[in-house]
């Protein structure tokens, strides 16, 4: 996608875990989903919010979990020039909030207990 405050790219890797409720998509089709939004100017927080909106939308599962980790060329190129990546997390769903639930979400987007204590 490009970021709209700098007009530079930014590109990395989709974590989805849901816990379905009847309905399930494709994998491909998640991908698909997802270029839908990153195709137009974007920041990294709205394009995770909008993606796991689409994905409650079409499958109403009972909790989703979308993360997406970037590397942002306006960090790397110009500013402070560091080679980073950016992570955001939306959870989403009406189990969310149940900790047993909530636990499996993050596990399933590599939130281990482990990695959340690095973060």
């Amino acid at each position: 996608s490009m970021c709209e405050h700098h007009l530079l790219p930014f590109s990395g890797m989709a974590h989805v875990a849901y816990i379905p409720d009847g309905k399930v998509l494709g994998l491909s089709k998640f991908p698909r989903l997802l270029n839908v939004f990153a195709r137009r100017l974007q920041l990294q927080e709205r394009l995770s919010a909008n993606f796991a909106d689409a994905v409650m939308t079409l499958l109403q599962p009972r909790a989703l979990a979308v993360a997406l980790e970037a590397t942002h060329a306006c960090m790397c190129h110009r500013g402070v020039g560091v080679n980073a990546s950016t992570r955001t997390l939306v959870l989403r769903g009406p189990g969310r909030g149940e900790l047993a639930v909530k636990e499996q979400l993050l596990d399933g987007v590599s939130f281990s207990s482990g990695a959340r204590a690095r973060l």
